[in-house]
């Protein structure tokens, strides 16, 4: 495990002096043996003195800046890197180094290793210039903050990345499945939690995890906060939605922390790294092909489960083609003769043909909705796929990276991880932008497949829709038709009956 410490330098040349060569009785000493106490050193100049050079040179270049550079501290426990062995010593000065450019990726450091501490433990007094080269102003602000949490926060995440141990016990995540049991059933609570959970365990990426939450109704929400003390930026999740089941219906919020830790925004990026991660372990730890045994000729082939399994959300059957020729066949004829028209015409025997054959007709309407779905899927999975990072390359990079540990001097070592670095930042801007471009494209292909799919099943919907459409018109028109027959019924008989007198007799 590793301990920070930040500090200002009014100073640089001092400061350096002091690593190089100590205070009191251990300076005198050194300074009249020729000898210092630096166990190990690299940085972006050719040499120390050329550093501190530039940093005094940079305090004219912005003549309001207080400080002309920072000391950040690393130190390491004796079981975790030995102050007798080099290799240990090489490797903390390379983690020292890789942390100053994480925080200020494009200012000037040098580190200095020291083991003659009072503790014994390897440690390291890196200078950080306040100087940054790309924008030209000094650091300390936004992106290149010195503020402690934020160098605890990269020291801890670049030491679980390098193998180190992380000072203090990682504090046990909240899972929504245990959470939920604490709310009570039928709560808001509970009901946003369960639509938020079924959101991200239906969805393959964060984009799609948003989409999903819309469609649920659920709203998210991204807040930014900046401590005022330590300025440390950090970004929020909530999620708002409709409360359709309490006393009143009305907008309601809660914060992702209060409802599970898994279901903020860390929690929900951590899912779906460790889903991209599982996709890709198949592919790097592909077991060797497996060697059958030889099969006759004359065996059959076992039957292979349908891989288009998924494709049979809308089904039809036979008996429900029949059926929907014989009605349609029925209603075509009852309009043709309200039109006086004769039926027997191409549509006629169209739909003799389908409710002779029903077979036929089934098969090319499910063939017209597969194909359909299956170029949506195909899409859509080569969308997915536009996901995938490139191990391989990756790993040329990295080993790229650590081909400077084998030159011979500090400052080769120093130019050959610049340029790694360096090429491994535009080889990753390169990539990114075309995996940008190919996403679009596949979005734009998955969307286009969607809509011919939902095309097919309305076509499918609408001639059931039809066939309903046409019994209601044939109820309607028939009780017209007694409606008419009653009316002309009534019409021709007399307005009032006709009755005799009691002194008349009928014929008189």
């Amino acid at each position: 495990m590793s301990t920070t410490h930040v500090q200002s330098l009014p100073n640089v040349r001092g400061r350096m002096s002091y690593t190089e060569f100590g205070e009191g009785k251990r300076r005198r000493a050194h300074l009249e043996n020729g000898t210092d106490r630096i166990a190990a050193q690299m940085g972006d100049a050719a040499s120390r003195g050329d550093f501190i050079v530039y940093c005094e040179g940079q305090r004219h270049r912005h003549p309001n800046a207080v400080n002309e550079g920072y000391e950040l501290r690393i130190s390491w426990a004796t079981d975790e890197l030995d102050p007798s062995k080099a290799d240990d010593i090489q490797r903390g000065m390379e983690y020292a180094y890789t942390l100053c450019h994480e925080l200020a990726p494009d200012s000037m450091c040098w580190v200095t290793m020291h083991v003659d501490g009072e503790g014994g433990c390897v440690h390291a007094h890196a200078t950080i210039a306040n100087h940054d080269a790309r924008t030209g102003q000094v650091i300390n602000k936004g992106d290149t903050s010195l503020y402690a949490p934020r160098v605890k926060a990269v020291n801890d995440e670049l030491s679980r990345e390098n193998g180190f141990s992380v000072l203090g016990a990682d504090k046990e995540m909240s899972l929504w499945e245990q959470k939920r049991e604490t709310f009570s059933p039928g709560s808001f609570d509970r009901r946003l939690g369960d639509k938020v959970a079924d959101a991200r365990d239906r969805s393959s990426t964060l984009d799609e995890f948003r989409r999903n939450l819309e469609l649920s109704g659920v709203t998210l929400k991204e807040t930014a906060k900046t401590d005022g003390k330590t300025g440390e930026v950090t970004t929020g999740w909530s999620y708002k939605a409709v409360d359709e089941w309490g006393p009143k219906r009305r907008t309601r919020k809660r914060r992702a922390s209060n409802l599970a830790d898994d279901l903020t925004r860390e929690g929900i990026e951590a899912y779906f790294e460790a889903k991209q991660r599982e996709l890709e372990a198949p592919e790097q730890d592909a077991p060797a092909p497996e060697v059958l045994p030889d099969v006759p000729e004359t065996a059959e082939p076992a039957e292979q489960p349908s891989a288009d399994f998924a494709l049979d959300v809308y089904d039809l059957d036979r008996a429900y083609v029949s059926e929907m020729a014989s009605d349609l066949q029925r209603a075509h004829i009852h309009r043709s003769r309200e039109a006086g028209e004769s039926f027997m015409d191409e549509r006629y025997e169209r739909l003799v043909e389908a409710r002779n054959h029903p077979d036929e007709q089934l098969a090319k309407l499910r063939e017209d909705v597969d194909a359909a779905r299956r170029e949506f899927y195909a899409s859509k999975e080569a969308r997915d796929t536009m996901q995938h990072p490139f191990p391989g390359l990756l790993a040329g990079m990295h080993v790229f990276a650590k081909a400077g540990r084998d030159a011979r001097d500090p400052v080769s070592r120093m130019m050959a991880d610049m340029t790694a670095m360096m090429l491994r930042m535009m080889i990753q801007e390169a990539l990114a932008e075309e995996r940008r471009q190919q996403r679009e494209e596949a979005e734009r292909r998955v969307y286009e497949s969607r809509r011919s799919m939902w095309d097919a099943e309305k076509r499918l919907k609408a001639a059931e829709k039809a066939l309903s459409n046409e019994d209601e018109r044939e109820t309607k028109a028939h009780a017209k038709t007694m409606r008419a027959r009653y009316a002309r019924a009534r019409s021709a008989s007399p307005s009032t009956p006709r009755s005799a007198g009691k002194d008349t007799q009928f014929g008189e």
